[in-house]
């Protein structure tokens, strides 16, 4: 009884009270070392790039051009995302829904559903294909089961710099930040916005993703990490970033790194480099400070 007036009453963290976090447990609040660390990498191999790092379970954060915009790649992918996850929570749809693939939607820029012989697949199939394989069809057909309004509404609620070309009309260049991404990656995190059984859905999606970023950031192959990855090499554009959210023991770090100018091997060994760095440091930072419990 006396937990439960604290934790209503009290001026610690509900998490203290109910036993979600330990008193006293030496959580990651400087990511200093890592930060200079990373953007003197950057600087000696003349990289154009940002990241950004949280510590999800204490709100610890840093960064290096956090808010600077960036082409979204297909980061623009998880507003989308979780639209439909909304729309199945209101009955409008369910994820055994069976929609239309059209001429139209079907594209060989990235993916393999623009291969299928089928006329019809379901919202479940789609969402798969679209975080999983990162497949452009699969966006098309997903983008025609929502409104407009509401994706521009979800958009700026993150703090995305894109304007819905079909609802505007304008010429407005899209742009996306390594923090607006955080902001997505931690609303699935803490289940803001949708059911936490469908957040749940959609990262572990995230953690299925055909692209491993485990290969060239040596981070061991049993760590999970639920992470959407997207690149442009279309004519002038270069762009490859990786965003998501580390589960390693039991810290949980969101990170987002972005990179634009270099070619697609260069660009993968900056994240990689970034990543890995990330994940060392968080490691061997937690494992010093649990020398100094007690």
């Amino acid at each position: 009884k006396q937990n439960q007036i604290q934790s209503e009453e009290g001026f610690l963290s509900p998490r203290i009270y109910h036993g979600l976090l330990e008193p006293k447990s030496r959580l990651i609040t400087n990511f200093l070392p890592l930060r200079e660390q990373i953007e003197a990498y950057f600087q000696k191999n003349n990289i154009t790039g940002s990241l950004y790092v949280e510590n999800l379970r204490n709100g610890a954060y840093s960064g290096i051009n956090e808010k600077v915009g960036y082409f979204p790649t297909s980061l623009n992918k998880l507003p989308v995302a979780i639209l439909i996850m909304q729309k199945v929570e209101s009955g409008n749809i369910s994820l055994d829904t069976k929609v239309q693939i059209k001429d139209e939607d079907r594209t060989s820029s990235y993916g393999e559903l623009y291969r299928s012989a089928e006329n019809e697949v379901t919202i479940r199939k789609l969402l798969e294909r679209m975080l999983v394989d990162s497949d452009n069809t699969a966006l098309r057909i997903l983008l025609r089961q929502i409104d407009f309004k509401d994706l521009q509404f979800v958009l700026d609620y993150y703090g995305l710099d894109i304007k819905v070309v079909n609802l505007t009309g304008s010429k407005h260049v899209d742009l996306i930040s390594a923090k607006s991404i955080g902001n997505i990656l931690s609303s699935l995190y803490f289940s803001t916005v949708l059911e936490p059984e469908n957040s749940e859905y959609l990262l572990a999606l995230l953690s299925q993703a055909s692209f491993d970023v485990r290969n060239f950031s040596g981070i061991p192959k049993e760590t999970r990490i639920a992470h959407k990855f997207g690149e442009n090499y279309y004519k002038e554009n270069k762009f490859f970033h990786d965003c998501g959210i580390i589960y390693a023991e039991s810290k949980r770090i969101l990170y987002c790194i972005m990179t634009k100018g270099m070619d697609e091997k260069n660009s993968k060994e900056a994240v990689g480099y970034a990543l890995g760095s990330t994940y060392r440091y968080v490691i061997e930072t937690g494992n010093m400070l649990e020398k100094y419990k007690g």
